[in-house]
């Protein structure tokens, strides 16, 4: 699409958003457009990025981060200290802390939320963040095979429910000492804990709200004074949004709880409404910490699935920040940005492509046959660093994505975590290339047909992608054709839509596949985790024992330095000589805001935005707040790469967010 159709389509698009949307007659200090519907409000089930911006908004875990560099700051914990050894960490709960019923948060909420966390009842897809805690995992595996063995004529669910939490109390690390205190113990030191709290799983949650807990005066005196733990629990059959399932033994949530005039935060926000496919309205929690009513008070989550009229929205002024722009306009709208004659109206100045913590890649099946049994040539290091040394990824970038994106040589995204730097990787060589190849046990037949050493001919790859975007059909064509140019092999594309897809990812059933990984937390090993034998997101079938061995010794490493190093090392090793992946590119996140109107968004790659007012201190690190703060609009994409260059961030995991297994 040319520039000049973009105007077309935005007024095309406003006939749709006048039929699909009632007029909102309420004021609003923020309004935001979504296209995806949040699943769940409970934090511990949360695994979506929309969903976790949500609970950014209502709740608060023990530390938050500073999203300008993403170092930790106090939250819910006011201070925190560790043993010399690293395993014993101790945290002080500030007093000043409230749930949005106004009684008070505890240790003892933290305590119980990350139990609720562990329990498999719960269906969590976070619950390894707290595998690092002494004895976590063992307790979910306890409790995964009593419920398997569970019978109910041996053991009522009442009386299995009573074990699990002395289980819990005697076996995890995780203890309040006292209403203030909380301490965890580790199995091994994790130098990014901290990034690990201020993840929305982490954070907690009331266990009366949602439980549904009958209460007398007494008790909600108590509650009020003191917390939920000063409460004797009321009988399961009093609690309104839990049961106990006598046949299996299972907890068995009603999740209504998480809603307007029941959810219970601890955020700087309340939510008052929530309308599915249409809305979520917050407002300001009086009883946040640090609460300041001169600032935003009332913001509204907009539905628009359709991504022209989401953009038809902005540029009518109806909406404030786009969370995502159509990719029908936004390459023509970015080109449109970086003209230095280009008029600013209200689209070409709020455009903004920040680059995200995240790598776009293609898989490798490493295993040595493929799934139907025929040998695997990418079993080989030297035909897979073949493929990568083939691939010109800047060509993909400038003129078939056409966002142009920061190329990738590896995972870790350069820039994006202090004191650490990935290796470069494999550049752009065909000439090598072809010599990998030869190395690799093929050659050129008499009738220049690519051969091994039996004469068999190299078989056709099968390049597997989902459908659910038009970019991932572009650029396995533009591989197919680079390859065929470069290496004289033939590519079959294979496009599936994301369940089945996702499904042959896991089964090993591909040659290459499309995939990308949103790291969770800001240490390599968010990253790097993927390619240990043993996990459960290692869909490459790679498996290398010094590379487990490797990352099992930087686990254990005390001193940063040295770690890093390690993990440096780990990476190089990887990409370089390994390739179980072909890193392409560094993942765009292209949003929309009016750099003229609010400010305080952060371009930090981790893509977390508080909504959230100034506290006290003025701190200017939240999302919208007014303009005129230090926070620029960034819109040519050069000068987003240097900002990305040079952002400082903490020590975090698991795949971004939903751990994804390759198409996020």
């Amino acid at each position: 699409m040319r520039p000049l159709a973009v105007p077309i389509v935005i007024l095309s698009a406003a006939l749709i958003l006048l039929l699909s949307m009632e007029r909102d007659e309420e004021s609003w200090d923020f309004v935001i457009a979504s296209e995806n519907e949040v699943f769940t409000l409970d934090p511990q089930r949360m695994s979506w990025l929309h969903d976790m911006r949500m609970a950014y908004a209502l709740y608060e875990g023990l530390v938050r981060w500073n999203t300008e560099d993403f170092t930790p700051e106090p939250a819910v914990a006011s201070s925190w200290s560790t043993s010399p050894d690293g395993l014993t960490w101790t945290f002080t709960i500030d007093p000043a802390a409230r749930w949005s019923d106004g009684s008070p948060v505890t240790a003892h909420d933290f305590v119980w939320s990350w139990q609720r966390l562990l329990m498999p009842d719960t269906a969590a897809d976070y619950s390894f963040l707290l595998f690092p805690i002494r004895g976590a995992t063992a307790f979910m595996k306890w409790r995964s095979d009593m419920l398997a063995s569970f019978d109910p004529d041996a053991m009522d669910a009442e009386t299995l429910m009573e074990t699990t939490d002395s289980q819990f109390d005697h076996t995890v690390g995780v203890r309040a000492l006292g209403d203030r205190t909380l301490e965890v113990t580790l199995d091994h030191p994790v130098p990014y804990l901290l990034d690990l709290l201020a993840f929305a799983p982490m954070m907690p949650v009331q266990r009366a709200a949602v439980e549904g807990w009958t209460l007398t005066h007494e008790d909600r005196d108590a509650l009020q004074r003191d917390g939920w733990h000063a409460i004797t629990p009321p009988p399961w059959s009093s609690r309104q949004f839990v049961t106990l399932s006598p046949r299996t033994g299972r907890v068995q949530p009603d999740h209504r709880w998480a809603r307007p005039g029941t959810l219970v935060g601890n955020g700087p926000y309340v939510l008052d409404r929530w309308r599915y496919r249409r809305d979520l309205a917050f407002t300001a929690n009086p009883n946040a910490r640090r609460y300041n009513p001169a600032s935003l008070d009332r913001i509204l989550v907009r539905s628009i699935p359709d991504g022209n009229a989401a953009l038809a929205a902005f540029r009518a002024g109806d909406v404030d920040w786009l969370t995502g722009v159509s990719s029908d306009v936004r390459g023509d709208l970015l080109e449109a940005s970086r003209q230095a004659d280009a008029p600013r109206d209200r689209l070409t100045r709020s455009i903004h492509a920040i680059p995200a913590f995240a790598t776009e890649f293609y898989s490798f099946n490493c295993g040595p046959t493929l799934a139907d049994g025929r040998p695997n040539p990418f079993h080989h290091a030297g035909v897979r660093r073949a493929f990568a040394r083939s691939c010109n990824k800047q060509e993909l970038v400038d003129h078939v994505t056409g966002l142009h994106e920061p190329i990738a040589g590896s995972m870790t995204p350069q820039g994006s975590i202090p004191s650490y730097a990935p290796p470069e990787g494999l550049t752009y060589d065909p000439e090598r290339a072809l010599e990998e190849l030869e190395e690799a046990g093929w050659q050129r037949d008499e009738q220049g047909v690519l051969v091994d050493a039996g004469g068999s001919p190299f078989p056709v790859v099968t390049l597997l992608y989902s459908t659910s975007s038009p970019r991932h059909e572009r650029i396995a064509a533009a591989l197919r054709d680079q390859w065929a140019e470069r290496l004289g092999v033939d590519i079959d594309l294979e496009g599936k839509d994301s369940k089945a897809f996702g499904a042959d990812l896991k089964a090993g059933n591909f040659m290459l596949a499309r995939g990308n990984w949103y790291g969770d937390w800001g240490d390599p090993t968010t990253f790097l985790e993927l390619f240990e034998t043993t996990n459960g997101n290692n869909d490459r079938r790679f498996s290398h024992p010094t590379i487990d061995s490797e990352l099992r010794r930087a686990a254990q490493e005390l001193d940063p330095d040295q770690r890093f190093k390690v993990l440096q090392g780990v990476e190089q090793a990887l990409f370089e000589t390994h390739l179980p992946l072909l890193p392409v590119c560094q993942i765009v996140d292209v949003t929309m805001y009016d750099p003229e109107s609010h400010t305080g968004m952060t371009t930090h790659p981790r893509l977390v935005q508080w909504m959230m007012r100034r506290d006290t201190t003025g701190s200017p690190h939240h999302l919208a707040t007014p303009a005129g703060s230090s926070c620029p609009a960034l819109r040519v994409h050069t000068d987003l790469c240097t900002r990305v260059a040079h952002s400082r961030q903490p020590p975090r995991k698991g795949g971004g967010s939903t751990t994804p297994t390759g198409d996020r």
